[in-house]
C-alpha cells in the first residue's frame, strides 16, 4: 500500500473517531450547581419567581430563619440546536423591587430568545426557595412547581408542566394550559383554570372553583362548595357538601354530594348521586340528567322537558304523550327536599 494512502486512511479514520466521540460527549447531560444566594424577606413582601424552562420548590421555615435561593441549572440533551451556548449562557439573579424579591434566570434578553429557550430540550433552572412562608408568585413556560405547608397567599401559572401543592393554609390560584395539577389536604380556597390538564383537588377544606375547558377534572373529600365549568372535558367528584357546574358536551359524574346543587348541561352526560337532603335545580339542553337521591327521600319533584324523556320511580305518573310534558310530585318517603329539572331534548331520569 502506499505510504501516503496508508498515512491519510488513518488520520481520517481518527478524526472520524474523535468527531463521533465528540458528539457523544457534547450529547450527554449536563449539571452545574450554583452557589446558594442568601436574601433578606420582610414580612408582608412577596417572593415572586419568573422563569423559562425549570423546577421551582417553594420550601417553608421557620420565621425569623434566613431566607436562601439553592439552585442548578441542568441540560438533559446537548445535542439540540443552540442548548450548549444557552446552557454556558444560563445563571439566575434575585434582585428587589418595592415590596418584592424577585428570583429570575439571567440569559435570555429578547422576545425570541425567550421563545427559543422555551422550547423542550433546552438547558432548565432548578430551584428551591428556603423562606418564612410570604405571598408567592411562580410564572413559568414550562417545568414544575411543588409547595409542601406553605402558609401565605400562592399563585402559580404555567404553559406546559406538572403543579403538585399540598398541606397549605392558604388561598392558591393556578393557571395551566396543559399538564398535569394536584391539589391535596389544602386549606383555603382554590381556584384552578386550565385547558386541557389532569386536574385532581382532594381532602381539602374551602371552597373550590375549576375551570377545566378539556381536561379531566377530579374532586373529591371536600368541606367546601365546588364550582366546576367544563365544555369539552370530564368530570369525577365525589363527597362534596355542594355543587355548581355548567357542563358542557363533556361527562361528569358526582357521588355522595351533599348540601345545594345547582348546575347548567349542554349535550353533555351528568350523573348525580345525593348523600343528603334533595335541593337540586339543574337545566339542560340535549344531554341526559340522571339524580338519585339518598334510599326513603320523598323529595319534591318537578321535572319539565319540551321533547324529550322522563323517568321517574313507579309510584310517580309521568305523562305519556310526545312533545312537551311536565310533572309535579312527590317521592314515597319522609317529606323532605325538591329536584327541580328542566330539559329541552335530553332525558330525565330520577331514581
Amino acid at each position: 500500500m502506499n505510504r501516503a494512502f496508508a498515512l491519510h486512511l488513518t488520520f481520517s479514520v481518527t478524526l472520524v473517531s474523535v468527531t463521533v466521540g465528540s458528539l457523544v460527549a457534547h450529547a450527554a447531560p449536563r449539571e452545574v450547581k450554583f452557589k446558594d444566594y442568601p436574601f433578606e424577606i420582610a414580612r408582608g413582601e412577596r417572593i415572586v419567581f419568573q422563569g423559562v424552562r425549570g423546577t421551582v420548590r417553594l420550601t417553608p421555615v421557620a420565621s425569623g430563619k434566613s431566607a436562601v435561593v439553592h439552585a442548578k441549572k441542568i441540560l438533559q440533551d446537548a445535542s439540540k440546536s443552540g442548548a450548549i451556548e444557552r446552557f454556558d449562557k444560563l445563571s439566575f439573579t434575585v434582585r428587589r423591587e418595592p415590596g418584592l424579591v424577585i428570583v429570575e434566570p439571567k440569559g435570555p434578553s429578547t422576545r425570541q430568545e425567550w421563545i427559543d429557550w422555551s422550547r423542550p430540550g433546552q438547558p432548565e433552572l432548578v430551584a428551591e426557595i428556603e423562606a418564612p412562608s410570604s405571598p408567592a408568585e411562580v410564572h413559568m413556560h414550562s417545568g414544575q412547581v411543588f409547595a409542601t405547608g406553605w402558609k401565605e397567599q400562592l399563585s402559580i401559572s404555567l404553559q406546559d408542566g406538572k403543579i403538585a401543592v399540598s398541606d397549605g393554609d392558604v388561598a392558591l390560584r393556578a393557571t395551566i394550559l396543559r399538564g398535569e395539577v394536584k391539589i391535596d389536604k389544602q386549606k383555603g380556597r382554590v381556584e384552578i383554570e386550565s385547558h386541557a390538564a389532569r386536574v385532581s383537588v382532594t381532602n381539602g377544606d374551602g371552597d373550590v372553583q375549576v375551570h377545566n375547558f378539556a381536561g379531566e377534572t377530579t374532586i373529591a373529600g371536600l368541606k367546601g362548595d365546588v364550582s366546576l365549568r367544563s365544555k369539552a372535558g370530564s368530570g369525577n367528584v365525589s363527597k362534596i357538601e355542594g355543587l355548581e357546574f355548567d357542563n358542557g358536551r363533556g361527562k361528569l359524574e358526582a357521588t355522595s354530594v351533599g348540601g345545594a346543587v345547582r348546575g347548567a348541561n349542554d349535550d353533555g352526560i351528568v350523573n348525580i348521586q345525593l348523600s343528603g337532603e334533595a335541593d337540586v335545580s339543574i337545566e339542560s339542553q340535549d344531554g341526559p340528567v340522571a339524580v338519585k337521591p339518598p334510599s326513603g327521600a320523598g323529595a319534591l319533584l318537578k321535572l319539565s322537558s319540551e321533547d324529550g324523556v322522563i323517568v321517574a320511580p313507579d309510584s310517580v305518573h309521568v305523562p305519556k304523550v310526545a312533545g312537551s310534558k311536565s310533572l309535579v310530585a312527590r317521592m314515597d318517603g319522609a317529606p323532605k327536599g325538591v329536584i327541580i329539572v328542566r330539559s329541552k331534548h335530553g332525558t330525565i331520569r330520577v331514581r
